[in-house]
């Protein structure tokens, strides 16, 4: 039906169902979409019918509930289209690199693993590489540590029973008690830190990409070989990304919402 504005209705309340799922921090039932919408059941249990029909969104076959489906994320990520909303952060990315001096980059979450998107490689001879296009766990990653403190608890709870605590060198972290600490404290101070976690000789500070509900959107990382990082070293370029993440994050503002 469409009203005398030209407005097709059924489009209109499907793109708001879709915007409140995109916003929600976990599944939702029809009958939570029914209260944040003021749309019947009946309405939504259709269009929730066709957007699951076309990939837009999966439901758990367990509690019925509904969230976004592999089918948005996978096609961002296969047609880089993410290239248009985070192309306003690589000015702030590129600066973060020239001022460290440091490897710098810019990572997306796909599932159990974040992506690298875009980056900026260090002059100096001695120096992390930059691999767009780069895999990495979540669990012994600066970038990953971000995604995963800023989950709501349930989420991170199956995450970890999902994936675990897999050791990659001898200092990774895989006890889980000392992990929620090392979740806790990364919230607590903005950034978070890997100290040779994932790969031998490399020390990375993370920090958060938000969007205007505090919900993390990416996350930005600086990759230091470790002999040059010190605790004195690892707190200056803790607060060049996290101030970096910060500036990205305002400026992104207007490119999500």
């Amino acid at each position: 039906m469409q009203n005398n504005n030209g407005v097709i209705k059924s489009v209109q309340k499907a793109i708001h169902i879709f915007k409140v799922l995109m916003n929600s921090e976990g599944e939702l039932s029809i009958s939570e979409i029914e209260k944040l919408t003021g749309y019947n059941a009946s309405t939504i249990h259709h269009i929730l019918k066709t957007m699951l029909e076309e990939g837009i969104i999966s439901q758990n076959k367990v509690n019925k509930k509904y969230e976004l489906g592999p089918e948005i994320f996978g096609v961002l990520v296969r047609q880089k289209l993410y290239e248009r909303f985070f192309s306003k952060a690589y000015p702030f990315l590129e600066k973060c690199a020239q001022i460290t001096g440091e490897t710098t980059n810019i990572f997306i979450r796909d599932e159990e693993e974040a992506v690298c998107i875009k980056g900026y490689e260090s002059k100096q001879t001695l120096r992390a590489y930059l691999m767009i296009g780069r895999r990495i766990p979540l669990t012994c990653t600066a970038v990953g540590k971000i995604f995963l403190a800023y989950m709501n608890p349930n989420e991170l709870k199956n995450f970890l029973q999902i994936n675990g605590l897999k050791k990659y060198t001898p200092y990774t972290i895989t006890d889980e008690k000392l992990f929620y600490e090392e979740l806790k404290t990364t919230i607590k101070r903005g950034y978070s830190i890997e100290k040779e976690e994932f790969e031998e000789m490399i020390t990375a500070i993370g920090a958060p990409i938000l969007d205007n509900k505090g919900n993390v959107i990416a996350a930005i990382s600086t990759i230091v070989p470790s002999v040059r990082a010190d605790e004195k070293r690892i707190l200056e370029l803790g607060y060049i990304v996290k101030q970096t993440a910060a500036e990205i994050s305002e400026t992104l503002y207007n490119v999500f919402y």
